[in-house]
C-alpha cells in the first residue's frame, strides 16, 4: 500500500480511524479515569457553590446602592478591578502599580481611592505590601 493521499469517491464512507476493539479500549481508560457521567453532586455542596454567588452578588448590590453615589469616579474604577479578581471570600491580593495602569489612573489616584474606600467601610487591608514581601492584601467588605 502506498503512503501517498487516498481518494474516496462521491458517496463512499471513509475507513474509520479507530477500529471497534481500539474505541471500545479507548472508551473503558477514558470511564477508569473518572471522565465519564458520574452522579449528582449531593445538595450542601450544590448549596455552597450557590451561596458564594449569592455573596457576590449582594456585595456588588451593596456597593452599588449604597457607595457608588459618594465615590469618585477613580475610587469606583479601584474598587471594581478588586472585586474583578476577588477570590470567594472576598480577599485580592494587588499592587498599587498594577491598579493603576489597569484603571488608567496615577499611583497616586489609586493610593487616594484605596484611603477613601477604607474611610467608607468598602474595603480593609490586611496585609500592606513590601518590596520583598509581595503586593498588599486587601478583604472587600458589604457595608
Amino acid at each position: 500500500m502506498s503512503n501517498g493521499p487516498r481518494i474516496i469517491p462521491v458517496g463512499a464512507e471513509p475507513a474509520p480511524l479507530l477500529t471497534h476493539a481500539e474505541a471500545a479500549e479507548r472508551e473503558a481508560r477514558h470511564a477508569n479515569r473518572g471522565g465519564g457521567k458520574t452522579a449528582k453532586e449531593p445538595k450542601q455542596l450544590r448549596q455552597g457553590r450557590g451561596s458564594a454567588v449569592r455573596r457576590r452578588f449582594t456585595l456588588l448590590n451593596a456597593f452599588i446602592d449604597s457607595a457608588l453615589p459618594h465615590l469618585e469616579r477613580s475610587a469606583v474604577a479601584v474598587w471594581l478591578l478588586l472585586y474583578r479578581h476577588a477570590k470567594p471570600d472576598g480577599t485580592v491580593s494587588a499592587s498599587v502599580a498594577d491598579l493603576a495602569r489597569r484603571a488608567g489612573a496615577s499611583d497616586r489616584q489609586v493610593q487616594r481611592a484605596l484611603a477613601r474606600l477604607q474611610a467608607v467601610g468598602m474595603l480593609c487591608r490586611l496585609k500592606r505590601g513590601t518590596l520583598a514581601g509581595g503586593p498588599s492584601v486587601y478583604r472587600l467588605v458589604q457595608p
